[in-house]
């Protein structure tokens, strides 16, 4: 008995090369010994101290139970195999052997991150201001806080071969339809990788990642988000260590929609709408349609300001799409570097550099003034999507339109976009439509898309994720 557990104690001393920072302890109890083995860098010391030990020192007869009834002010595991050992070791657990195949974890880890702090990605005006963090049992309570049922499920899972990431899906029980959920649980289950160190690397290994630049889950940094997706079918994960939720399925018409559109009435959420809506339509198509009015169709443009253009454009060297690309480029390095450098210095370097390096180049000869404009334009409504997939999709998809301008004109814009549809249009995550609610056509979700109908309207959820359709209605209280 005491050979078995000596043998568990050398493999563990083996695999870890001996490591300093794995403490092993022997304590004799009356005629038993047991050993206590704890990886002090990620344990609080003084649990170990103060209560592990303390208990252990009152026990006078040394069988299973009464070291159980001892520790069980404690949150502890029984577990019986080598592999949960190791696993509850690095997770921060003090490992109890108290006999063959008895042995148990004690909850000893140390507060090893961050408190609760305001979001950095999601900013509204109003709204709640708790954003999630990297430990995943505070993200599992802050989702808790706002839905108080029994039917919030949750479902875990160890994912990686040596980082053992602790997953976790959630979803409630009464509106999420079992389907979407056992497709969830299967593509988890298929994944077979080295470690799981963020959400992202989950996201790129369920999502079908070559088929649609766009994401298909969203980020959510609060737990705000989160929730409301509950509420209406969708699942949500989780990934300990990673301040990030992610929420599927999700459509392109979920990235139009924000926080801030539950504290406003539903006409100026529409209007609010409509204009993301049309700047997503000029950051796509700009750049192409200027391309391929220059180039091709110069005869839609007004006589005044087709000279003026001309006139500035007299002295440039390139063609007017290598003149689009190149400032194009040299946005995307000044956005680039604006994400990486540290937040004192980044606004004021995007800055200066965009103003130096747009009147240096006119003056060079080398872009025209309009074309300046164009990627301004361009650039500045790209701003109100602070989904970092999305907009790099966007970047794609406007490279795709410039090309076709440049070969075909304002036919070749034509025919990317209806390519652009038809990839969309054909493309589902988990069921999902990605262009749904437009294609095919729902009408009851129709009342939630670019024109926001009155709350007390919106009865019914997604068919495709829930069977439990309808809402409770709102009673009418109005005399």
């Amino acid at each position: 008995m005491v050979n078995s557990m000596q043998n568990i104690i050398n493999k563990l001393k083996k695999e870890t090369n001996n490591q300093d920072g794995i403490i092993y302890r022997r304590k004799k109890i009356l005629y038993k010994n047991i050993y206590i083995i704890f990886n002090e860098t990620i344990i609080s010391s003084d649990s170990v101290s103060d209560f592990v030990i303390r208990s252990l020192n009152k026990i006078k007869i040394p069988t299973y139970q009464n070291i159980i009834n001892k520790i069980s002010n404690f949150k502890y595991k029984e577990i019986t195999n080598y592999k949960d050992i190791c696993y509850y070791l690095n997770s921060g657990f003090t490992i109890i052997l108290i006999s063959k195949n008895k042995y148990i974890a004690l909850e000893t880890r140390k507060n090893l991150s961050r408190s609760i702090t305001t979001p950095t990605t999601e900013n509204t005006p109003r709204g709640a201001l708790d954003a999630f963090t990297e430990n995943i049992e505070i993200n599992i309570g802050l989702i808790k806080r706002r839905i108080k049922s029994n039917n919030l499920w949750i479902k875990k899972y160890c994912l990686g071969k040596y980082t053992d990431t602790q997953v976790a899906v959630l979803y409630i029980n009464t509106i999420a339809k079992e389907e979407l959920i056992n497709k969830i649980d299967k593509l988890l289950k298929k994944i077979n990788i080295d470690g799981i160190i963020a959400s992202g690397i989950l996201r790129n290994l369920i999502e079908k990642e070559n088929k649609n630049p766009f994401p298909n889950t969203i980020s959510a940094e609060k737990p705000y988000t989160a929730a409301r997706y509950l509420l209406l079918g969708n699942a949500i994960i989780l990934v300990d260590n990673d301040p990030f939720a992610l929420v599927l399925p999700a459509t392109l018409n979920d990235n139009f929609i924000s926080e801030e559109d539950d504290y406003n009435k539903s006409i100026n959420v529409s209007i609010t709408r409509i204009i993301r809506y049309i700047t997503f339509a000029i950051t796509l198509l700009t750049p192409g349609i200027y391309i391929a009015l220059i180039t091709y169709n110069q005869e839609i443009i007004p006589t005044e300001l087709l000279i003026s253009i001309a006139a500035q454009r007299k002295n440039v060297p390139f063609s007017t799409f290598a003149e689009c690309l190149l400032m194009i480029f040299a946005f995307e390095i000044l956005r680039e570097s604006d994400l990486k450098l540290p937040s004192f210095a980044s606004s004021a370097i995007s800055i200066v550099g965009a103003l130096i390096l747009g009147e240096a180049a006119v003056n060079a000869g080398i872009v025209s003034p309009i074309m300046i404009i164009i990627v301004a334009i361009t650039a500045i409504s790209s701003l109100i999507f602070s989904e970092p997939e999305f907009t790099n999709a966007l970047r794609i998809y406007r490279i795709a339109f410039m090309i076709g301008a440049a070969i075909l004109g304002l036919y070749g814009v034509l025919i990317v976009f209806i390519l652009f549809l038809i990839n969309l249009s054909s493309y589902d995550f988990l069921g999902m439509p990605y262009l749904s609610p437009f294609a095919p056509p729902d009408f009851n979700r129709l009342k939630d898309s670019i024109i926001k109908f009155p709350t007390k309207s919106i009865t019914k959820r997604n068919p495709i994720l829930t069977d439990n359709i309808t809402k409770n209605k709102t009673e009418d209280y109005y005399e």
